[in-house]
């Protein structure tokens, strides 16, 4: 009966965490824990399958400057692309939109693993990442600079 009862709690937890990884501010957390937070150029999009929510998307990055340790000079990011259509936005799913050339900063969870933030650079984001990093914050799939206390 207490193995029953705590197979059942463990499978909902399991069931529940897709749905969590949809809600913004987790992935606001996955951004502020990744292992990959870069400067980088997006050098390929390679669409791996249409589904009814969304593109999946692998995103191929060329490093340009990190504020983790250890992110190789190219990583890959995985992440949804909505094209409209025949697709329907899926409540609470974060889109971006990579296209080859793009300069961003990009938080990856791991080499291979999904975007969790993505940003277009500007002046104003460049110096930050480069020099105050501890001024970025995550929303909604994006970085943005905190004021100065």
């Amino acid at each position: 009966m207490k193995i029953r009862t705590l197979l059942s709690i463990l499978l909902l937890l399991v069931l529940a965490l897709p749905a969590r990884a949809q809600d913004p501010d987790y992935l606001s957390m996955m951004a502020q824990e990744s292992e990959i937070k870069a400067i980088a150029t997006v050098t390929k999009v390679l669409a791996v399958a249409h589904n009814a929510d969304g593109t999946l998307n692998n995103v191929t990055f060329k490093k340009v400057y990190a504020i983790t340790p250890y992110v190789p000079d190219s990583f890959v990011g995985g992440c949804k692309t909505f094209s409209g259509g025949w697709q329907k936005r899926a409540e609470g799913m974060v889109y971006f939109n990579p296209r080859p050339g793009q300069k961003v900063f990009v938080t990856v969870t791991t080499n291979g693993g999904a975007i969790t933030s993505f940003t277009p650079m500007n002046a104003a984001l460049d110096h930050v990442v480069r020099n105050e990093p501890h001024r970025l914050a995550y929303s909604h799939g994006r970085a943005s600079i905190e004021p100065r206390d």
